[in-house]
């Protein structure tokens, strides 16, 4: 009869069942927090998904980082015979890691509200580049549930240390020389279930969704695994969809205009663009991305929906009266990162490859800074995140930006303000922006990226708070008024400048709030843009575009002329069929079409269609031309020609 109490291997597997416990705790409160989510499956397909999670995910991962200390116990070496000292050791190391898992779980559990995805990548970016802020957020936002946690992990491990700890008597039975041949078993055993079995690649992400459901595959994924599996960067993958000349062609027709042509053959993506306004005097360009300026939230925007305003965005309301306002804008991300990304450089984020920051800065690019910079304006990008975060303080001068300000460039305009979690104030930053246009010579072109709207939606002021805060809505709600007010000032000082009546300023968010539940996926990243400035009649436009367009609308609009620069996008100002968005997702990539279509992929296969099966299969074909010849032009360094 087998002894769970004396024997090392059946020990182990108690520790690990603690760990399958918790991951299927986790799923029931993914269904129970996000029924909307998961509705569409059947009792089956739930079944299936969590049974397919447990076999692969979570003993994956679980393997990881107890399949060797596992195998450690069967080394006929001496340090490891005193297995009770030993296996206290584990016992420690274990719980510690389970609390770790338990952290991230509900950290994930939290997050998916917000994108309607699982964490991955934010963690490790988040963590690499704004640590000081998370650990100051923690502490000043969070104290009393960061203490309650000290408390938990306290109580636990004396529970832990009643009912987990190795039996005095534990040993292994005398195996003498079987112990090689089941060495070699159990080494196999945890090799391959790390792996996650036999396949010819180790398991990813995007294992969880080869059954062609999103919400299957969310429920099969858990944030441990995708956490993890993202810090560990992969070698770019480059797939082979179709020859490489009729990828080219595909694509090239997507954006074919009459006001560009392609200057050189060895770089597919490089356009030279002019203006069909060139001769008109160069506009000032001045860009406001707003964190997480949800279309939800802004008043004008739910009015076009048919919903009641919350009366947060009266600045912003009366200043798209003034200006062009596109209601069919999307952002290419889910991430800040991402957003900047998308309007500095052109580009998604794609499967396969890392993101700005993650060292395919490193390739030539067509930055927007180097862009306006070639037509003879001043660049400058001021943040109100502190001057590290996402390594803008490295990209910003690669980017062709002369001026870059951080939080700390800021001087506090407001009286006595507590300490803003990730930088700045808005209003501190949009009047140094002020500042600096009304000194800068013209034409010059500046970005202005907020984060006064950032989790978790502290106030600078008492007399901002409309609403009692009770909810994260409430207090998302707070953030808004406050900065729309920050922008009435701004644009109040504006009128009265020498620059106020040549220059064109585009305002939209970085990416969708996670604030109000997006079942749509199209909603999950539709953000509105508002156009205002010379030549920009007022009106409602419903055209289909994206972040990625900016780099050739400002062309058109500030008058440029024989601009060279390198994208996935076409101006949104140009009369032109057939327009469509590509965004990144997870380890995936996304299409939506003017036809209603929407397709996702991830390099392997599709997991996410809508529309007809003739058009999507037809979005499909253009969505994998588009990543193939990006992805080539990432490990060639041909996206594009920098000139010596």
């Amino acid at each position: 009869m087998l002894d769970w109490k004396t024997r090392p291997t059946l020990y182990f597997i108690r520790l690990m069942s603690v760990f399958f416990i918790l991951f299927f705790l986790l799923r029931l409160a993914f269904l129970w927090v996000y029924p909307e989510t998961f509705a569409e499956l059947t009792v089956g397909d739930t079944v299936y998904a969590m049974l397919k999670g447990a076999w692969f995910m979570d003993s994956s991962i679980i393997m990881v980082f107890l399949g060797i200390p596992f195998l450690l116990t069967y080394l006929p070496i001496p340090w490891f015979r005193r297995r009770q000292w030993y296996l206290t050791l584990v016992s420690w190391y274990a719980f510690i890691l389970l609390f770790v898992f338990a952290l991230i779980a509900i950290g994930d559990l939290q997050y998916f509200g917000l994108v309607h995805r699982h964490t991955g990548h934010e963690l490790a970016a988040a963590m690499q580049t704004s640590t000081q802020a998370m650990i100051d957020m923690l502490v000043s936002a969070y104290g009393w549930q960061m203490l309650a946690l000290v408390m938990v992990m306290v109580a636990s491990a004396f529970v832990w240390q009643r009912y987990m700890m190795p039996h005095p008597a534990i040993s292994h039975l005398k195996l003498g020389w079987k112990r090689i041949p089941f060495f070699v078993v159990m080494f196999v055993i945890v090799l391959l279930t790390m792996r996650g079995g036999i396949e010819s690649k180790p398991i990813q992400s995007v294992f969880a969704y080869n059954e062609g459901s999103m919400a299957q595959g969310h429920l099969t994924l858990n944030g441990v695994f995708a956490t993890f599996h993202s810090l560990s960067k992969s070698k770019m993958r480059m797939p082979d969809f179709m020859p490489q000349e009729e990828a080219v062609d595909v694509v090239q027709a997507i954006y074919t205009s009459p006001y560009e042509s392609i200057p050189d053959a060895r770089y597919p993506l490089m356009r030279e663009r002019t203006s069909p306004n060139v001769g008109q005097e160069k506009l000032n360009v001045v860009i406001l991305l707003l964190e997480s300026w949800d279309p939800d939230f802004i008043d004008i925007t739910r009015q076009l929906a048919g919903k009641k305003p919350y009366g947060v965005t009266p600045n912003y309301n009366a200043l798209a009266k003034k200006g062009r306002l596109y209601t069919n804008f999307y952002a290419n991300g889910q991430r800040s990162i991402d957003g900047i990304a998308a309007v500095i450089a052109g580009i998604p984020r794609v499967p396969g490859a890392g993101g700005i920051g993650e060292g395919i800065e490193v390739n030539g690019i067509g930055w927007m800074g180097n862009v306006a910079k070639s037509q003879g304006y001043q660049t400058s990008f001021l943040s109100g995140s502190y001057r590290h975060s996402f390594y803008m303080d490295k990209i910003a001068p690669l980017a062709g930006f002369d001026t870059y300000y951080g939080s700390e460039d800021l001087k506090s305009l407001h009286s006595n303000p507590p300490k803003s979690h990730w930088g700045g104030w808005d209003y501190d930053l949009f009047m140094a922006g002020h500042a600096l246009f009304a000194q800068s010579e013209q034409p010059f072109l500046s970005v202005m990226f907020s984060v006064s709207t950032h989790t978790p939606w502290a106030l600078p002021e008492p007399r901002f708070q409309k609403f009692k805060g009770d909810s994260d809505e409430e207090r998302f709600l707070n953030t808004m008024y406050y900065t729309d007010w920050a922008l009435g000032e701004f644009f109040k000082a504006v009128e009265g400048s020498t620059y106020a009546d040549n220059t064109i300023f585009l305002l939209f968010a970085d990416h969708a709030s996670g604030n109000m539940p997006h079942p749509n996926m199209r909603e999950q990243y539709r953000v509105p843009l508002l156009m205002v400035g010379p030549h920009i009649e007022p009106s409602i436009d419903d055209t289909l575009s994206s972040q990625i367009d900016l780099i050739p609308t400002i062309i058109d609009l500030a008058g440029w002329e024989k601009a060279k620069y390198a994208s996935l996008g076409s101006s949104i100002v140009e009369q032109r069929a057939n327009r469509s968005v590509i965004f990144g997702r997870d380890a995936m990539t996304g299409r939506i079409e003017d036809n209603g279509s929407l397709v996702v992929r991830s390099l392997e296969r599709v997991v996410h269609s809508e529309g007809e099966p003739e058009q999507v299969a037809e979005a499909e074909h253009r969505l994998k031309a588009q990543v193939q010849v990006l992805l080539d032009a990432w490990q060639h360094n041909t996206l594009m020609k920098v000139e010596k």
